[in-house]
């Protein structure tokens, strides 16, 4: 047997034919564009296209032209794509088997779709062959309908390759729906993939571009619209990709003396010393930011930065500005009607296309002189919260506003960090109020996928080995991703695991929601958990956080100076310790959008 297995791998007319299949050629096609990192799990209809990557098992490899494939349980692999474009603005894959494998690899897509971020999601369908002989997992249009669903979420972006000769034609459809910022599902028939086939489709670059007739109408508008009002300017998750953004959003608050405020994502375009910076707005808002945003009426004018319109950012409601100028350059951004958002502005509403920060630069000489004589704005105060919430009271857990503030002084250049779907994503900002210069803080939130964060973390990883990247993540959303720590043990990691046996966002919020209830129907109780031993028993490093902190700062220097093993730190909070706070409860209290 060894022997056989130790024969020369064989050449010949067959393995030239393969080299010219669909199968080789669509992954080469990839490649050339640049996707080069895929994540999933081999197997069923897949086996073919898989063949033709080589292995991901070592961060040496993200420096490896070839594409690679790193094997990992689908549900995380759908959110390493996300994590590799935020950490590098590079498109990257999941591959997922026909089936289930496709629903959990979904979970991501759907995140994609919802934050705007090209990704590719390669999908195996049954061989044209089987369909009506019940083939295993069965998604044909007699079993699950699979590719209806992809049609129905992802539109255009549901790419199906039913016949070899229109592969050219699917690759530019696959392409032109990647260039605006939106994932592709390319379902294949395996079969009509293997066939022979010399479909080559070229990348074209997509140029900084803005319309010079928006920007031209902008400049002879805005001035007379704005003077003497009041200027609050909104920064969304699409602005962070702007070169030197955090410069142009200072000027811009400075040179119309505007009040800032962000989403959680947007904070990544706003510099901590920016002196009209308010805050986050919404979900974890911050309480200054959060009174300036409820005072805006008529007589106010908003400069949106992008337009993060979900649920966790603008709380269902209608920015209530007399004016809305809406920078951006996304087509069909998620939330849209008809490629805009006047849906969502309560009175006028104008769209400037282009690339936010080639528009700024061309904008902000012009306003500077055009808008000298603003009315005066008081800088942001110092704290943006008024609230002083309660200090935990559960024995053995730490401080968790204590934790956050002490964290935030030991950051270093050259880190990103990833917020899952629990208390996390809410509390952290509250607490540092405005972002920290050494970190970029990163969550798909509009999904609401608990366990996301930490595919996140692994796509940021593999995208760029030097990052220092730290998830934080429940011990609810643990459970979603807890089996996949043995694959990545050697990623060098960082994964705080936010430990208050609940479900937090539920428990806390059924209390608002129902408070009527014994707590036994909240059904948010979660039974403890090792995490130490868990992780060490995956080949991960551990530590538990002490609950005085005193061994936070020897785990932190502990996390930038060592290499290699991935390291899970337990961090026990009291689930009662309320700090950030969720406008959405109020939604859910009315009943009205159940």
């Amino acid at each position: 047997m060894a022997q056989a297995l130790d024969r020369p791998i064989r050449s010949g007319p067959s393995v030239v034919a393969e080299t010219k299949s669909g199968n080789a050629v669509l992954i080469e096609q990839l490649r050339r564009w640049g996707v080069r990192f895929f994540a999933g799990v081999n197997g069923g209809g897949v086996v073919h296209v898989a063949k033709h990557m080589e292995p991901y098992t070592e961060l040496a490899h993200s420096a490896d032209p070839a594409s690679r494939m790193l094997t990992m349980g689908e549900y995380v692999a759908g959110f390493a794509p996300l994590g590799h474009w935020l950490a590098s603005g590079r498109i990257a894959g999941c591959v997922t088997t026909t089936g289930a494998a496709t629903k959990l690899g979904g979970s991501g897509m759907s995140d994609a779709k919802l934050h705007n971020i090209p990704a590719v999601y390669l999908i195996a369908l049954n061989s044209t062959l089987s369909i009506g002989n019940a083939p295993l997992q069965d998604v044909s249009e007699y079993g699950m309908n699979i590719v209806p669903q992809l049609e129905a979420e992802l539109g255009e972006g549901c790419v199906v390759i039913d016949n070899i000769d229109r592969l050219e034609d699917d690759l530019r459809r696959a392409q032109r729906v990647l260039k605006r910022n939106k994932p592709v599902a390319i379902a294949f028939h395996p079969d009509v993939l293997s066939r022979e086939t010399d479909a080559d489709v070229t990348w074209t670059s997509h140029p900084r571009t803005f319309s010079p007739q928006d920007v031209s109408e902008f400049l002879a508008e805005f001035p007379r619209v704005t003077k003497g009002k009041r200027v609050v300017v909104y920064v969304s998750g699409e602005a962070a990709f702007a070169p030197k953004i955090r410069t142009l959003t200072t000027v811009l608050s400075k040179v119309l003396k505007a009040p800032t405020v962000w989403s959680v994502n947007g904070a990544n375009a706003v510099a901590r010393d920016n002196e009209y910076g308010y805050g986050h707005i919404s979900f974890g808002g911050n309480d200054r930011a959060m009174e300036l945003w409820r005072s805006l009426g008529k007589d106010d004018v908003v400069v949106a930065l992008g337009f993060d319109a979900g649920e966790y950012s603008l709380n269902l409601a209608r920015i209530p500005a007399g004016h809305v100028y809406h920078f951006t350059d996304l087509r069909d951004a998620y939330g849209h009607k008809q490629g805009e958002f006047r849906h969502r502005a309560a009175h006028d509403y104008r769209m400037v296309r282009g690339d936010i920060g080639l528009v700024l630069e061309e904008v902000l000489p012009r306003l500077a002189e055009t808008c000298k004589d603003r009315p005066n704005t008081a800088p942001a105060p110092e704290s943006l919260n008024t609230r002083e919430p309660e200090p935990n009271k559960r024995h053995g857990t730490v401080d968790f506003q204590e934790f956050y503030e002490r964290i935030d002084t030991m950051w270093r250049p050259g880190s990103i960090g990833f917020d899952d779907v629990c208390i996390a994503y809410k509390d952290r900002q509250w607490v540092t109020q405005r972002p920290n210069p050494n970190i970029p803080f990163w969550t798909t939130h509009d999904g609401s996928a608990m366990g996301g964060g930490f595919g996140l973390g692994v796509g940021a990883k593999a995208a760029n080995p030097d990052l220092h990247t730290f998830v934080f993540t429940g011990d609810g959303c643990f459970r979603l991703f807890g089996g996949a720590l043995a694959d990545a043990a050697t990623m060098d990691l960082r994964v705080f695991v936010v430990n208050n046996e609940v479900y937090g966002i539920v428990d806390k919020g059924l209390e608002v929601i129902i408070p009527d209830f014994d707590k036994k129907n909240y059904h948010s109780k979660l039974p403890h958990i090792d995490f130490v031993k868990h992780a060490e028993a995956h080949g991960w490093d551990a530590v538990r956080i002490a609950p005085d902190l005193s061994n936070l700062k020897d785990t932190m220097d502990a996390a930038y100076e060592r290499k290699g093993r991935s390291m899970l730190i337990d961090l026990p909070v009291d689930a009662d310790q309320i700090l950030g706070l969720n406008p959405r409860l109020g939604n859910l209290t009315t009943k009205t959008y159940l």
